[in-house]
């Protein structure tokens, strides 16, 4: 039996265009998206949290001994049917499971794999990408202290800023200063505006956590070099706690904001001698914030005197001794000392070396506060051939 005309649908005038537009409101008001979205996944040594429409959190976790079992975060970028991943996670575990999740179940290519900084939290997985065959990305000094320290190393190293692009999409990687680690970078996705800050930005109301390599007096001016280059960030992925927008970066600047001291003094004219003294300063408190005792140490001459007007006189081996103590008793404080702007006097002793007088900053975290005191150093530097060495010291106003 013949069908009706009317049962026909190309019978009926514009059908096929209306059962198109119909279609096409159902899949826009169902959230309809032509690229699948990967669901959140979450397992014993991996977590992962989609915080916008191709961008997740991987969050794994690392066992210390002062923090106990703690989160770490990473991030993914996803376009088209390619990725870029922040950081790998805290464990070889949990890096083969991120390389099969993405790879096998949601069927992407990972391009690349960029690491924050040096520490195990950012590269512990290393070895595990470069095994699938995924490029590894870092600034050249994560490079140099992954080295020191025997860690995995990254494959392609950059000096302050790179550019990379995925599927037409731009991600930038850049080093803005020192903070939680000397090599610290973040990563920044201008389609949404956000920024992987890693472990040199704070969860909103997070502590001071491990400063053990870090820049403490630096670190709120890194960060307020990172608000002016990004002003109108909607979404910050910290190294550790939850995400949130511009505020987290707001946050961790005021919380390491070094408390402003009214001590000044004159500057000595800038002559060659100025110089060198500020030359030789310089790398002596270098070491000492890197709390390198043999190195600190090459810097004193073998009569040493060391005046302190709360701790007595001590000669070379005293100075040694109360060295390796407050190194060993600051090796997580962020203990560092820092040269006063505008202070630095030197006058020379003819025929023996100089007199330096400055003033200086200590800084340290304690009772989850930071803490500096100013105080005035005075040392004399004696010259041995080619050689300048310390052979005295006063520290007063303590």
């Amino acid at each position: 039996m013949k069908k009706p005309p009317y049962l026909n649908k190309n019978s009926l005038p514009g059908w096929t265009c209306i059962c198109s537009i119909l279609l096409v409101a159902v899949w826009l008001l169902t959230g309809y998206n032509t690229q699948a979205q990967p669901k959140p996944y979450e397992s014993a040594h991996l977590k992962i949290t989609r915080i916008q429409p191709n961008l997740y959190v991987h969050e794994s976790y690392l066992k210390t001994d002062s923090w106990g079992k703690v989160g770490c975060n990473g991030m993914i970028y996803i376009s088209g049917d390619s990725a870029i991943v922040f950081d790998t996670p805290a464990s070889d575990t949990a890096s083969i499971e991120l390389i099969r999740l993405l790879r096998k179940k949601w069927k992407i290519h990972v391009k690349a794999v960029v690491v924050n900084h040096f520490h195990n939290d950012c590269l512990a997985g290393l070895e595990v990408f470069h095994k699938a065959g995924i490029l590894s990305i870092s600034n050249e000094r994560t490079r140099a202290l992954a080295k020191a320290a025997g860690s995995p190393l990254p494959q392609q190293v950059f000096k302050d800023e790179q550019q990379l692009q995925l599927n037409g999409r731009q991600v930038i990687n850049r080093y803005f200063g020192e903070g939680h680690t000397k090599d610290n970078i973040v990563s920044y996705i201008p389609e949404y505006k956000a920024l992987f800050g890693g472990c040199l930005v704070k969860a909103l109301n997070a502590g001071f956590g491990f400063v053990g390599d870090a820049n403490i007096t630096s670190w709120s001016k890194t960060i307020r070099a990172v608000q002016t280059a990004y002003p109108e960030l909607t979404t910050v992925v910290p190294g550790h706690g939850p995400a949130g927008n511009g505020a987290l970066l707001e946050f961790t600047a005021t919380l390491f904001d070094v408390p402003v001291t009214e001590k000044t003094t004159a500057i000595h004219q800038q002559d060659s001698l100025y110089q060198l003294i500020q030359k030789l300063d310089s790398a002596f408190f270098d070491a000492f914030n890197r709390r390198q005792l043999e190195e600190v140490m090459t810097y004193f001459s073998a009569d040493l005197e060391f005046y302190h007007d709360k701790g007595g006189k001590d000669n070379y081996v005293q100075t040694r001794i109360k060295m390796k103590q407050l190194f060993e008793r600051n090796t997580e404080t962020g203990f560092r000392r820092d040269m006063e702007a505008g202070t630095l006097e030197v006058y020379p002793v003819p025929g023996s070396g100089a007199i330096q007088i400055n003033r200086h900053q200590f800084c340290h975290i304690e009772n989850k506060k930071m803490d500096c005191g100013s105080f005035k150093n005075i040392m004399v530097w004696k010259k041995e051939g080619d050689q300048w060495l310390i052979t005295r010291v006063i520290s007063v106003d303590h």
